[in-house]
């Protein structure tokens, strides 16, 4: 459940930096798409294109706006968690850079102001109901709610009979 700021307690809440975004942008920058050389996973978009500025670097919880909706694309929800590594004025993009945004060439040449939010290192959390606000804020959950989806899971035999039981309905 999603807490006020002022009614965080840490013993009972957590506390993320929070970005809401709207669909498609908002998967796009959570869903995996390739390792580089190094080793460090980047998304399908990799360029968050904002208004302002931010001196914050660090792990930013993605979160779908409530509108648009798209089929099959959740809304008004956390999405997963991305790296905010570094920051760049649209003036210096290069057409890689544009590209990174996945925002249409047609509307391109209507962005002459704002900054590139660089984002790397895409984890999906399993999807909780926010209300999102502008800009980069603190959202405050219960505390354990938020967490990234399984990339491995390992069962015994009798936690797999017991998961193929509840999924057949036998």
């Amino acid at each position: 459940m999603q807490y006020s700021n002022k009614d965080y307690n840490p013993e009972k809440h957590d506390r993320w930096r929070a970005l809401t975004v709207k669909q498609p942008y908002a998967n796009d920058l959570v869903t995996e798409a390739y390792k580089d050389e190094n080793g460090i996973v980047y998304g399908k978009k990799t360029i968050e294109v904002r208004s302002k500025n931010t001196s914050y670097r660090g792990d930013v919880l993605i979160c779908s706006a409530a509108s648009p909706v798209y089929p099959g694309m959740e809304s008004g929800v956390t999405l997963g968690l991305v790296e905010l590594y570094d920051v760049k004025p649209i003036k210096e993009f290069t057409p890689e850079d544009w590209e990174n945004t996945r925002i249409p060439k047609e509307k391109r040449a209507k962005i002459t102001k704002g900054y590139g939010w660089l984002m790397r290192n895409p984890r999906r959390v399993i999807e909780f109901p926010v209300k999102g606000q502008l800009g980069i804020y603190n959202l405050v959950y219960t505390k354990g709610c938020i967490v990234e989806y399984p990339k491995v899971m390992v069962m015994d035999k009798k936690g797999y009979e017991l998961a193929r039981k509840e999924a057949h309905n036998e």
